[in-house]
């Protein structure tokens, strides 16, 4: 037990915490005397990993930042420093779409555009610059998305559909990217990201592992079924483009497939639905099919109603009502090639539907790969063909999508 006597009773601090204290007196009266300061670089990219390194330079010596290594800790003499980064590749497609630095004196500047921060560091003083990578673009504003979430289509798949819209990171875990043209070329990329695929106008494709579209076709649904496993949900990408000349506006919606498996066979097959609206109100739809696509009139459905999209069993054409549709089949090989007579396009819609609430909804944007998607098309009887899956961004119907609208 213990006992006050009434008197003032001192209580002292335990020695070791003296210590901390002293010593931490002492650092701080060094950093001041040597005018140490502390700057923090962080890298931060979407989606992650980025599979990609960006170098940093501006600073007594330079050094990368990538999936190993996201953030970096520096103590520097106390002075102003210009901070730039930089594609440690430079086929590397640009992705910065901000720079955000803490700043306790609120002297920093930043260029997101020249990929700069020129930091002005005091005695003591701790600065955090975060570097942003988003491999398809900024981030859209709440106007544009809140639209893109209201006309999102409904895809209605047949019941033997064995594939349905992946994410593009998970189609590229997938794939190898090789450099020349298909079935032989050398791999370059065993890990292929959205942030390290070339712009460069070389010739490369992104070619499935362990499977091939006309001798080992029996192992994309295996494939497919892991990737579902790991991502259950689907995901379907939108892009908003607008015409000035007119006021008009395009949503566009693009859903990316792991096979197309037709009588045309090929790996990475990237599909899409454009809502159109003047005025603020649905003027039509164009939906992509085959070689074209198929324009439809809004007429009178209502304002809000969504796009009923029935996707081609096996082909990931879409039609804007559930049936058969007969398609004449073309592909390149020493001149254009039509198959003489139709094929049957199936798109019963007897299978899933998946409403806006059953996928994941994902802005699309940023530098278009300039290789082929997949290891080349196949023809049956005929073999592999000169034709190539492009990506959708270098596509004309993403950059100008109006050219289908007819005529006021």
């Amino acid at each position: 037990m213990f006992e006050s006597s009434g008197e003032a009773v001192s209580v002292h601090p335990p020695i070791h915490a003296l210590a901390l204290v002293a010593l931490t007196a002492v650092a701080a009266a060094a950093a001041q005397a040597t005018g140490d300061a502390t700057l923090v670089v962080r890298l931060v990219v979407d989606p992650a990993p980025a599979g990609a390194t960006w170098t940093y330079a501006g600073l007594p010596s330079s050094f990368q930042l990538g999936d190993a290594t996201p953030e970096r800790t520096l103590k520097l003499t106390a002075g102003s420093y210009t901070l730039r980064e930089r594609v440690t590749k430079l086929e590397q497609p640009p992705t910065l779409t901000s720079i955000a630095c803490s700043d306790p004196s609120r002297d920093t500047k930043v260029q997101a555009a020249a990929a700069t921060a020129t930091v002005q560091l005091t005695a003591g003083e701790t600065v955090t610059c975060t570097f942003v990578h988003r491999a398809l673009g900024p981030k859209p504003g709440a106007a544009a998305l809140e639209l893109a979430q209201r006309l999102a289509p409904e895809l209605h798949l047949a019941a033997a559909e064995r594939y349905r819209p992946l994410a593009i990171q998970d189609y590229l875990s997938t794939t190898t990217l090789r450099a020349g043209s298909p079935p032989r070329g050398t791999a370059v990329q065993t890990q292929p990201t959205l942030f390290t695929l070339p712009i460069t106008p070389a010739p490369t494709y992104l070619d499935v592992r362990r499977a091939q579209p006309y001798t080992q076709a029996s192992r994309y649904p295996v494939i497919e079924h892991g990737l579902e496993q790991a991502r259950p949900r689907p995901t379907v990408y939108w892009h908003l483009a607008r015409q000035p000349s007119t006021g008009r506006i395009a949503l566009e919606y693009w859903f990316l497939y792991l096979y197309n498996d037709f009588f045309v066979r090929h790996e990475a097959d990237w599909e899409g639905v454009t809502v159109f609206l003047d005025g603020g109100s649905p003027l039509g739809t164009s939906y992509s099919q085959h070689q074209g696509r198929q324009w439809v009139p809004w007429g009178t459905a209502p304002a809000d109603a969504r796009p009923q999209t029935y996707v081609g069993k096996g082909t990931h054409a879409n039609y804007p009502l559930a049936g058969s549709y007969s398609v004449r089949v073309c592909w390149n090989l020493a001149g254009r090639h039509c198959t003489l007579a139709k094929k049957t396009d199936a798109a019963p819609g007897d299978g899933a539907t998946l409403m806006p609430s059953d996928y994941d909804l994902h802005e699309f944007g940023g530098a278009g790969y300039t290789g082929s998607w997949g290891s080349g098309s196949y023809v049956l009887g005929v073999g592999v063909t000169k034709d190539r899956i492009t990506d959708p961004r270098r596509r004309a119907e993403y950059s100008n999508p109006f050219a289908i609208v007819p005529p006021r």
